[in-house]
């Protein structure tokens, strides 16, 4: 029986703590208890900490369809970071989180596929960052199922999004150039 005890604390424990995997939380302390307080921010409000301001400028949707005839569905989020130390700071997509209804999804390199949405050059790069700089770009997750909710992390910082606050991308049709008619062609001689 106490073997079961055991065991059952310890699956306890390990539910307690794969559920507060994710995003930091920021607690306050009051006198007889513990209240926790997730300070959000909403897309366009950067957040300043010691070391670095952060902000989501917008997310995007968009659907692609690859040469093999396999589709899938993406967010674009358009990020800003400034580096607010006196030191050089290594920042990549890896230091973005992304949580779509408190499940964790992971950025993807650049595909061909995403040429009428956005260039290659326009990615958040995995080049450090000066002091006093700042460095914007787009960071690109691939998504599996539908949503609600969204919470982009970096370090302290949560912003967080609905999925109303989502902005589809059209997907760009062709447009057709008019063929002009030279003289030659039109029947005029010279």
């Amino acid at each position: 029986m106490k073997k079961f005890k055991n065991a059952l604390v310890m699956l306890l424990i390990a539910s307690m703590l794969a559920s507060s995997a994710g995003c930091s939380k920021k607690t306050t302390e009051q006198t007889s208890e513990t209240v926790t307080t997730e300070t959000t921010y909403g897309i366009g409000t950067p957040e300043k900490t010691d070391d670095f301001e952060f902000c989501v400028n917008g997310i995007s949707s968009f659907e692609v369809t690859t040469e093999y005839g396999e589709k899938f569905r993406c967010l674009l989020v358009n990020v800003t970071y400034t580096n607010l130390t006196d030191k050089e700071k290594d920042i990549s997509t890896r230091n973005v989180e992304l949580y779509l209804d408190n499940e964790q999804i992971f950025s993807m390199e650049y595909r061909d596929e995403f040429k009428p949405f956005f260039d290659e050059g326009l990615l958040f790069n995995d080049k450090n960052v000066n002091p006093g700089r700042t460095k914007r770009g787009y960071i690109v997750y691939r998504i599996f199922k539908d949503f609600s909710k969204i919470d982009v992390c970096m370090d302290s910082v949560v912003i967080s999004a609905n999925r109303s606050d989502v902005t589809p991308l059209a997907t760009p049709t062709p447009t057709e150039v008019p063929t002009q008619t030279t003289e030659s062609s039109a029947g005029l001689t010279g």
